[in-house]
């Protein structure tokens, strides 16, 4: 009976060592496969040294090429102006289809009295 337990005691002992054991190296493989993942997706100092100096380059050509707010307002400023001597100065649509209009009924009245004065037999 003392080598029934013993046996029981030895097989659940290598049980438990094995099962914790399998769990270990379950964690270390997803803990690899995790790490590969990581390893994968970050930039490696070369790549990173690249994009710094391509960053820096685009900063460099910002500076060489921007224009200051005063002298955007300045042109807005313009721009403003230029309608407003727009709005003063030209027609609008509406203006000018009623212009249009005048004169049409003025051709129509002086094409009307020139056909009543051909009926008459008057010469103009």
């Amino acid at each position: 009976m003392n080598e029934w337990i013993i046996t029981t005691a030895v097989t659940l002992g290598i049980g438990v060592i094995s099962y914790f054991l399998k769990r270990t190296m379950s964690l270390v493989d997803q803990h690899n496969t995790e790490l590969q993942a990581v390893r994968e997706k970050c930039a490696s100092k070369a790549d990173l040294k690249e994009q710094t100096k391509e960053i820096k380059e685009d900063i460099r050509k910002i500076r060489e090429d921007y224009t200051p707010r005063k002298t955007h307002q300045k042109d807005y400023d313009e721009c403003r102006q230029d309608i407003k001597e727009i709005r003063e100065n030209y027609l609008t649509k509406e203006d000018f289809i009623r212009e249009i209009a005048n004169v049409n009924r003025k051709l129509d009245r002086m094409t009307e009295m020139m056909i009543e004065a051909a009926q008459k037999g008057q010469r103009l």
